[in-house]
């Protein structure tokens, strides 16, 4: 009677186990993706604050340096054409600076934020779902309920 109740606890026992190892590898899932998209969150702030600062950079020595070349070039034509150089100075900047905007509005086209952790994310949902697929059952030979027919060869007629 000892056997029995011995019995009846491994199959218990064994279950409890597997399913603790299932949790624990799901944790183990989940945290290495949370870590993952920390580590990409940082690298993406970091390549922000860069750019940002790279941008006010460039925006403020590109307005000194336009607004002292503005002035060079209509200094330089004061006594004979003033009206035009200070026109061939404003339609310069105005034409430089709508190609700026054009080149600012393709920086960011391509780049997907977090794109390794969507990656990763997406192949455990695929693998996930390939493991909770049904196993094909053999259907039997029309007569045969015996379940033998997955064992049978077909016949050459």
């Amino acid at each position: 009677m000892s056997d029995d109740a011995g019995a009846g606890d491994t199959p218990r026992a064994g279950l409890r186990e597997a399913l603790g190892r299932l949790a624990d590898g799901g944790l183990a899932v989940l945290r290495t993706r949370a870590e993952l998209a920390t580590l990409e969150l940082a690298e993406e702030r970091d390549r922000l604050v860069k750019r940002i600062a790279l941008l006010v950079g460039g925006v403020l020595l590109l307005a000194f340096g336009a607004m002292y070349v503005g002035a060079f070039v209509v200094v330089m034509f004061w006594d004979s054409n003033r009206l035009l150089a200070i026109a061939l100075v404003g339609l310069a900047h105005l034409g430089i600076g709508a190609w700026l905007v054009m080149l600012a509005k393709g920086l960011g086209v391509g780049i997907t934020p977090f794109e390794a952790t969507l990656a990763e994310i997406e192949k455990d949902r695929e693998s996930i779902s390939r493991a909770l697929r049904p196993f094909p059952v053999p259907r039997p030979v029309d007569g045969d309920d015996s379940g033998s027919a997955a064992r049978r060869q077909p016949r050459d007629d």
